[in-house]
């Protein structure tokens, strides 16, 4: 029996586990740095199945190490993020959030029980590889934490990761379809934070005011303008004001007002481009209205890159597990930032997304919105596809050494 028969196989029997891990998960989710049950649970399934695993010293990050018949072969790495966001939940589930305001909008639930199961099924068939899988269990994905702490506690040594996987939710493509490209898979990030500040005063007198209000809308629409008049518009760049705040009552201009927003690139140098238009514009902005302006910028992750060679192996190995046509290959990165990308950039990798969507694409919730749903059966494809990849690259690893 092959290698992928005994994956479905285990997968058939652990499946009903894995949608009551997720339930669990989902119905009480926490966010960054606070993942404490969540970590509970982790250690209580990795104890249940008897896989080693260490948990960072004042930290909820676990990494679990399953070894195969050889100490001294290969090592790849899998992660996940478990972290919530600061949503409420509107989605109609039987196991809806239970922690108010705060909701598995990213599906980082899905990611953390497709770890589960991956490290579950590698467990009963470690004898059928020679290597080391490490299971990254890592916290704060959404505030650009965790990664690092891992990468400094040493997951990448002892043994060397050679290569790493992760997979990422995607509520635009089908259950059972995966999504995947070489190169940047996911866009670098940059926030930024600005204060306008002025003469405020009755909304009756305007000329006798600086208003703040008027140049903010000023200054909006020259940032939107950056990635098209600024830079050359073939170059993949967006900037989304996402934050207004300011003003009290509405007869009176304010004398300050605040606005905030994300920049996203392919190119990570991209950003530093934009940051010095947005620079210049508020300075322009102040000598044309008065208006001060100051701007606070705080680097996010860099773009998520896809080691061409690896994710060729991989494609051809998601297509061997799911048929070709489940197998997408994007032609654009997706338009969200990652903090996996510090691991890609230190070790080759492969970031891929996993279709959650049991009905029509277009009347499904994004992610990162109240009414984000994923379905449970989309832990079949992502367990499946994880599981064999991570065989396969310990296989083909070990060809080279």
């Amino acid at each position: 029996m092959s290698i992928k028969k005994d994956v479905f196989s285990e997968i058939e029997t652990i499946y009903p586990e894995l949608v009551e891990l997720r339930h669990q998960i989902h119905a009480n989710p926490e966010l960054s740095y606070a993942e404490f049950a969540t970590a509970a649970l982790i250690e209580e399934q990795l104890k249940k199945w008897e896989i080693p695993y260490v948990r960072l010293p004042d930290s909820t990050a676990i990494v679990a190490t399953i070894r195969g018949q050889s100490k001294q072969s290969p090592c790849i790495g899998i992660r996940a993020d478990m972290d919530a966001l600061p949503i409420e939940e509107a989605a109609n589930v039987s196991y809806q959030s239970q922690n108010k305001g705060i909701m598995h909008a990213c599906g980082h639930d899905i990611h953390t029980v497709n770890l589960l199961g991956s490290g579950y099924v590698l467990n009963q068939l470690k004898n059928r590889f020679a290597g080391c899988v490490k299971l990254v269990f890592q916290p704060a994905e959404e505030v650009g934490g965790g990664a690092k702490e891992l990468i400094d506690y040493g997951v990448l040594d002892n043994p060397k990761v050679l290569a790493f996987l992760a997979m990422h939710v995607s509520e635009d493509v089908p259950i059972g379809k995966i999504r995947v490209k070489a190169e940047e898979m996911m866009l670098a990030s940059c926030r930024f934070h600005i204060t306008l500040r002025g003469r405020g005063g009755h909304a009756s007198a305007p000329h006798q005011t600086d208003d703040i209000v008027l140049a903010a809308a000023k200054l909006i629409l020259e940032i939107q303008s950056i990635p098209t008049r600024k830079i050359n518009y073939l170059e993949p760049a967006g900037i989304t004001i996402t934050m207004i705040h300011g003003g009290e009552r509405e007869n009176i201009i304010p004398k300050e007002l605040t606005l905030a927003g994300t920049i996203r690139t392919q190119d990570n140098s991209l950003r530093f481009k934009i940051q010095k238009h947005i620079e210049k514009i508020i300075e322009v902005q102040e000598l044309l209205t008065g208006v001060h302006g100051q701007v606070e910028f705080r680097l996010g992750s860099s773009a998520v890159y896809n080691d061409p060679a690896l994710t060729k192996e991989f494609i051809g190995i998601a297509r061997d597990v799911l048929g070709e046509d489940n197998v997408i290959k994007a032609k654009f990165p997706n338009n969200g930032s990652e903090n996996f990308s510090r691991f890609s950039s230190l070790i080759p990798s492969v970031f891929f997304r996993v279709g959650v969507t049991d009905g029509p694409i277009e009347k499904v919730s994004p992610t990162h919105s109240s009414a984000f749903r994923a379905a449970d059966l989309a832990l079949k494809t992502s367990v499946a596809v994880t599981t064999v990849a991570a065989i396969e690259f310990l296989q083909n690893r070990l060809k080279q050494i």
